[in-house]
């Protein structure tokens, strides 16, 4: 018989949204229905019995959220819901596909045991006697799942069928996956967490005693007895005793993957205590820095570029790079190269002309992020954002400056992180960021993860950008090339115009590893797919900053004004016809002793902006007071060039009081720069400078003045061939004292003993070759020649 849909609603199970399948007898509004049909959300619902006699009912049509939600719904004509993955479709599918495929083979057989059905059989179709629930209990079709599985040759038991069954109805698909490929890998092992703690208790206690560290054996015995003491109660029992009593050798990896070592364990454990950089819960493994959206956590630092440059004043200095990464999209919103040159201070105690980045650069990288950066000309079109992946007609809309635009986003900060360099912790900078609504947050000391980005970023920028640079200096000495200086030179404004390229161009257009978008979370993203992925959680909003804004960046000093008007850098500045009259005197400030807050452009020093603070409201506070010897300098000058003016005028005996004169000095230090070297004729080379006058020396003397006169008569020659050298191998010629015994020829020697006794016989000469003393003894015995006569006076002496 069919089981009564009446009778069997008691029995049966609640469902979620995805349980009803075509053909289900469900209970909905006191009544059953039979979904006939899905449209979209729509279910279509025929009453399974005529609610009066003789009266056909009308089909229902309605949402399944609706059915689904309601107080009495439920499925009918089954005993359990279908396979659902809740929350766990991601992990499923990450498993291998073996494991995959094994669990999926397993929810078959188990919805033929449960549904009486096969997946994807009609609920029409008769079901299998073996499975038939009118035939068969539950317990009986477990076992003719298991004889069926072990004819296909799965030997399985009945009571492991029953068991995939329970697991699936409580896990769905999760539930049949093998056990074993689920297991992951704790960071201490097979070691109870309750051991772990006690053994930086115990490394705790010892650093607050006072004690010395001992070796590893005396710490593990230490933590043994505290275990034994703790826990004695769990020790009772081997099944609650199991992870808290180990050998040596366990406790020994575990002190290594703790990273403690007998000379390092009480740093290591006062580096736990108060939070270190690695997890106690995956040892080696760092926190990462992640933001929600752009501008949330922007990082700024500052590093050497290893390149060398040409400077202003024609020297060959380094430089430093200045960037402000965002942490969301991993832009660079922000870029500045400054020289990089030491100081010296020309015995006046002070330092002159000293260059490296200053608290006013910082604010300039600071000042970029609200504005964006204008492409140049020259540059390929690659670079332009129309037509790059930002969302240009949008940000174009929203901003008129987007019109000609670089392909890089404008990214405002919220929070700044710096570290603890004197540029970024500054009272500029820091008043430059809060006038902003910029949160300055500086990292810790000695914690690498706080700006591990900005870090990371400027190491890619060596490898990336500095290194392709014929002047790239590298950064160990010792592997600097010897001709670096000879390459040719970038000046520091072709240089940032290079780089501003290469973050457009290669930067922003590579894909990041730690960039993924959740809607496709298996690709790479470039930083501008990311901004343009992220922009709209917290959408645009045009930061254009007014001149008094912008006045507010700039450096800020706090002087006394008097009738001279008020000095910066050794500079005066003042107003004619008594305009600057109301502000001497007290500013009315107790902190800061009755000074006026001055700010000013070290670009552009011509000019300083006083804030009066006294101001009537709706009137401009800010009051333009000029360098009063400005009209001497008619070239753009900055506080370098006068650092540099003034150090020549001290060394030339000048008085730093006179203003007028260093004025003069950096204005032909202006023209002598802009004229160039001087041109030297070819045919008329630079005389050498003079050198200085010395005491002349006398003339060394001749060493042989003294010796007599060489007589050519008194001068031995040297014996020699007395023939020519082409007749020594001509072997027609019979060879001449051949017949000479070894004594003869030592006793023709001039010098030597005569042989002694026991010298062998004559020995016959056979080798061809004439003998030195023939050459005096041409002929039959004649006479050797007289003293300064030559070989080649004889008659047989050929030359």
């Amino acid at each position: 018989m069919i089981l009564d849909p009446r009778r069997a609603a008691g029995a049966s199970v609640s469902a979620v949204a995805d349980t009803i399948a075509l053909g289900d007898t469900i209970r909905f509004r006191g009544a059953d229905w039979v979904v006939t049909a899905f449209h979209g959300p729509r279910l279509f619902l025929d009453a399974a019995e005529s609610l009066e006699p003789e009266e056909l009912a009308e089909p229902l049509i309605i949402l399944q959220t609706a059915v689904t939600s309601a107080p009495d719904f439920a499925v009918l004509n089954r005993a359990a819901p279908r396979s659902t993955l809740p929350g766990r479709i991601g992990e499923f599918h990450a498993l291998p596909r073996d494991v995959r495929k094994a669990a999926e083979r397993w929810e078959r057989h188990v919805k033929e045991v449960l549904h009486q059905q096969a997946p994807n059989v009609a609920a029409t179709t008769a079901p299998k006697p073996a499975f038939d629930p009118r035939l068969r209990t539950l317990h009986q079709r477990y076992q003719a799942k298991a004889e069926q599985l072990c004819l296909a040759g799965v030997p399985v038991s009945a009571a492991t069928v029953e068991r995939k069954c329970a697991a699936w109805r409580k896990e769905g698909l999760m539930g049949l996956v093998d056990k074993r490929h689920l297991r992951t890998e704790t960071p201490h092992g097979r070691v109870d967490a309750r051991v772990v703690d006690i053994v930086w208790e115990v490394l705790d206690d010892e650093r607050a005693r006072g004690l010395s560290p001992g070796t590893l054996s005396r710490l593990i015995n230490r933590v043994e007895q505290t275990v034994r003491v703790r826990y004695a109660q769990l020790l009772a029992d081997p099944k609650t005793a199991r992870g808290l009593v180990h050998s040596p050798a366990t406790f020994y990896r575990l002190l290594g993957r703790l990273g403690i070592t007998a000379e390092n364990a009480h740093h290591t454990a006062a580096r736990h205590a108060a939070g270190p950089a690695i997890s106690s819960a995956r040892p080696g493994a760092r926190r990462a820095t992640w933001a929600r959206w752009p501008g949330e956590l922007v990082q700024i630092d500052t590093t050497g570029l290893d390149v060398l440059v040409l400077g202003d004043d024609g020297r060959v200095i380094s430089v430093e790079l200045t960037i402000a990464i965002d942490v969301a999209t991993r832009s660079i919103v922000g870029s500045l190269i400054v020289p990089k040159r030491v100081g010296r201070t020309g015995g006046t105690g002070r330092w002159l002309a000293g260059r490296a980045t200053r608290s006013f650069d910082t604010m300039q990288v600071v000042a970029q992020t609200t504005a964006p950066l204008p492409a140049r000309p020259g540059w390929a079109p690659e670079t332009f954002m129309e037509g790059s992946d930002l969302p240009f007609e949008d940000l174009l809309a929203a901003d008129p400056r987007f019109a000609g635009a670089a392909a890089r986003p404008v990214i405002k900060p919220e929070t700044i992180v710096i570290d603890h360099g004197s540029p970024f912790i500054s009272e500029d900078f820091t008043r430059a960021c809060h006038s902003l609504g910029i949160e300055v947050r500086e990292a810790r000391l000695r914690t690498a993860p706080d700006k591990a980005i900005v870090e990371r970023a400027m190491r890619a920028v060596k490898t990336g950008f500095s290194q392709h640079l014929a002047t790239y200096t590298h950064h160990r000495l010792d592997l600097r090339g010897k001709r670096v200086r000879k390459q040719p030179l970038w000046t520091i404004a072709q240089l940032q115009e290079l780089f501003e390229q290469w973050v457009v161009l290669h930067w922003q257009q590579t894909p990041h590893g730690a960039l993924r978008s959740p809607f496709t979370p298996g690709l790479r993203l470039t930083p501008n797919q990311m901004y343009a992925a992220l922009v709209s959680l917290r959408g645009y909003r045009s930061t254009a900053l007014a001149g008094q804004e912008n006045r507010k960046l700039l450096p800020a000093v706090w002087v006394r004004v008097n009738r001279k008007g008020f000095q910066i850098n050794n500079r005066t500045y003042n107003l004619g016809r008594g305009k600057l009259d109301p502000c001497r005197g007290s500013s009315g400030l107790a902190a800061k002793q009755g000074r006026w807050e001055v700010h000013y452009s070290p670009d552009h020093p011509e000019v300083a902006w006083l804030f009066n603070h006294r101001a009537q409201p709706g009137t401009d506070p800010w009051i333009e007071v000029p360098f009063i010897h400005r009209r001497l300098l008619d070239d753009r000058w900055t506080e370098e060039t006068w650092a540099e003016a003034l150090h020549i005028h001290l060394a030339g005996g000048g008085n730093r009081r006179d203003e007028a004169a260093i004025a003069r000095a950096t204005s032909q230090l202006l023209h002598n720069a802009a004229q160039g070297p001087p041109a030297t004729p070819a045919s008329k080379p630079t005389p050498r400078p003079a050198a200085p006058s010395r005491p002349t020396l006398p003339a060394p003397a001749e060493p042989y003045d003294d010796m007599p006169p060489l007589d050519p008569d008194s001068v031995r020659p040297f014996r020699s061939l007395d023939r020519p050298a082409g007749d020594l191998f001509d072997a027609s010629e019979p060879v001449r004292g051949a017949e000479q015994s070894l004594e003869q020829f030592l006793a023709s020697l001039p010098g030597l003993p005569p042989p002694s006794p026991s010298v062998p016989g004559p020995v016959d000469d056979t080798d061809g070759m004439p003998h030195p003393t023939n050459t005096f003894r041409a002929g039959s015995g004649s006479a050797s020649p007289s003293p300064g006569g030559l070989p080649s006076d004889e008659p047989d002496g050929a030359r």
